[in-house]
């Protein structure tokens, strides 16, 4: 890297990464919104401490945080143990169905999951009164059903982290167990479990801290049934009050950020540790156990999991948008109608599609060149380039959105972009840098760097090394993360609800909307159009990679008839 290239980098890190969380502790410090004149205070934690549903929020924000971490956990634990150990024949789709769960937003979770916990209307309802059970026998609305719904989207992540220690673990720890006259459930219990403690406990952190600073399921969950928590609490300072209290939303959002970089220092020194617990050699690969009349129960337990994780929300959401009334069993397309003939629909859609497009491309892109960096540099460039993608993780959501509405408009070169959709693409960037660097990191720590060596022998440079070796390699996996990046982009809620403004609205914002206003039907047909395309981008995915793959065959094909030919000849 060039004298000049470096700080060029720090500043670009700094002013994307570093501002927003610092913005955050400013605004809580000021008298006056962002952008106008004020004087700094203690003002804004008086007022936010000093108001009771900060405490009642609390106690509801840790709660669910705990439940989160234990039920996501859990879940995460049971499915990387079903894929590593068992023969249970749908162990294979696990690793496929959490890639789809990891990659859709949570605002689907929270649609759907509305509408199948409806009373007498829900589907979710419906089928248990068609087996005489009572039709409200299902209400997911409140801390309990937010739990629930949370844990279905979260464990995702959980088992992803999980499921590489998993298969690394030592098979003979396990089979001194069972050669000691342990069950195999026995041995999962008293050596799979403690074996992989630090993980697992780092997993938990994780998760708790997702429940802590969950918005968009308990935005639309919770809130159905009374629930409110920290993050919809900022949100009312912000949306509810006027003028708009920023000082006391600050304040709230600061806590949130100090509690959440302590997790995560805490949570990367138990995943630091694990490492040298649970690995050894090559010939210790694990080999599936044969559970016996336990198969049936794992194969229904990943079966029940793919149900209301994704058929039957998918069901739902389809079939309430084709309902000219939630409940009323009168199909047609007559929201989809609505909805296109809807001046404001159309732009928000091509708004969503150029967001989704550009920010995932320039999010994989950041994380690229962060990755190609840090893999370059120096341990201390790479740990600070890595920290700084998961900066935008510890200013989650709602977090986010505040400290770039502050930095804005309080920044003076940076608030002429403020109300235009260019602070809407830089948000959601931001936001979706840490999934996208997750999965280019794992692509290039995949490329051994004797290929590098070899080329810069030869006398390539730096550049032409990243780009016609690294880069070309690791194409597929690129595609990959552009495609879960847009994903999230279109069904991101957090962002664009803070920064958005009637003239550059998102899909997430209007399906939002119109949930409020009770128009369910049209905010789920507006959603089908975001699956739609999301899964025609997916098939599109596929399709690019099968023809390459098939190109790469034939040219291979060709290769070898060239070298024989001149021994058949």
């Amino acid at each position: 890297m060039t004298r000049l290239a470096k700080p060029a980098l720090i500043v670009f890190v700094l002013m994307m990464y570093v501002l927003p969380l610092a913005m955050v502790l400013y605004g809580a410090f000021r008298t006056a919104a962002p952008g106008l004149p004020g004087a700094l205070t203690l003002a804004g934690f008086a007022e936010a401490f000093s108001d009771r549903r900060t405490y009642e929020t609390l106690g509801s924000s840790l709660w669910l945080a705990v439940m989160t971490g234990i039920g996501a956990t859990g879940l995460a634990v049971v499915f990387a143990w079903i894929v590593s150990r068992t023969n249970a024949a749908l162990r294979k789709v696990i690793t496929p169905l959490m890639v789809v769960v990891l990659a859709t937003p949570p605002l689907f979770f929270s649609l759907s999951w509305n509408l199948l916990g409806t009373p007498e209307f829900g589907l979710l309802n419906q089928l248990l009164g068609s087996i005489g059970l009572p039709g409200d026998l299902v209400s997911v609305g409140g801390g309990w059903g937010t739990w629930f719904v949370l844990s279905l989207k979260v464990c995702s992540l959980g088992y992803f982290i999980l499921i590489g220690p998993f298969l690394a673990m030592d098979r003979r720890l396990e089979e001194a167990s069972l050669i000691s006259g342990a069950s195999r459930l026995g041995t999962f219990a008293r050596i799979n479990v403690p074996v992989m403690a630090p993980a697992v406990l780092g997993v938990f952190i994780i998760n708790f801290i997702i429940g802590l600073i969950a918005f968009e399921i308990p935005l639309i969950v919770g809130r159905a049934g009374g629930f409110e928590v920290l993050s919809t609490q900022i949100y009312a300072f912000v949306t509810n009050e006027t003028p708009p209290n920023y000082a006391a939303a600050s304040a709230l959002a600061l806590l949130f950020v100090v509690a959440v970089v302590v997790l995560v220092a805490i949570k990367w020194r138990l995943l630091d540790r694990r490492q040298f617990t649970t690995v050894s050699g090559k010939g210790a690969k694990p080999e599936p156990w044969d559970i016996g009349r336990w198969t049936w129960a794992c194969n229904g337990f990943v079966a029940g999991y793919a149900l209301l994780a994704f058929v039957l929300p998918v069901v739902q959401i389809v079939l309430g948008s084709l309902q000219p009334l939630f409940g009323v069993n009168d199909f047609s397309l007559t929201n989809y109608e609505a909805l296109f003939a809807d001046p404001v629909v159309l732009p928000a859609l091509g708004n969503t599609l150029v967001l989704a497009l550009v920010g995932g491309l320039l999010a994989v892109a950041i994380s690229l060149l962060l990755g190609v960096v840090g893999r370059h540099g120096s341990i201390r460039m790479r740990r600070t380039l890595e920290l700084a993608t998961w900066l935008p993780w510890a200013a989650h959501g709602i977090i986010l959105g505040l400290g770039l509405v502050w930095a804005f408009l309080t920044v003076p070169f940076l608030r002429g972009l403020f109300g235009t959709v260019w602070i809407v693409l830089i948000g959601l960037i931001i936001a979706s840098t840490p999934v996208a660097s997750r999965t280019v990191d794992a692509a290039l720590a995949q490329v051994g760097k004797e290929l590098e060596e070899s080329a810069r022998v030869s006398g390539a440079s730096q550049l032409r090394t990243s780009l016609g070796i690294v880069t070309r390699l690791i194409l597929p996996a690129c595609g990959a993360a552009w495609l879960i990046t847009g994903i999230q982009i279109a069904g991101n809620l957090e962002v664009p609800i803070l920064l958005s403004l009637p003239t550059n609205e998102t899909v997430a914002v209007m399906v939002f909307q119109f949930n409020s206003q009770g128009q369910t039907t049209q905010a789920a047909a507006l959603f089908c159009i975001v699956l739609a395309a999301a899964a025609a981008g997916g098939l599109l995915h596929l399709a690019i990679r099968g023809v390459a793959r098939s190109v790469a065959h034939l040219k291979i094909g060709e290769a070898k008839s060239w070298r024989l030919s001149p021994s058949e000849a």
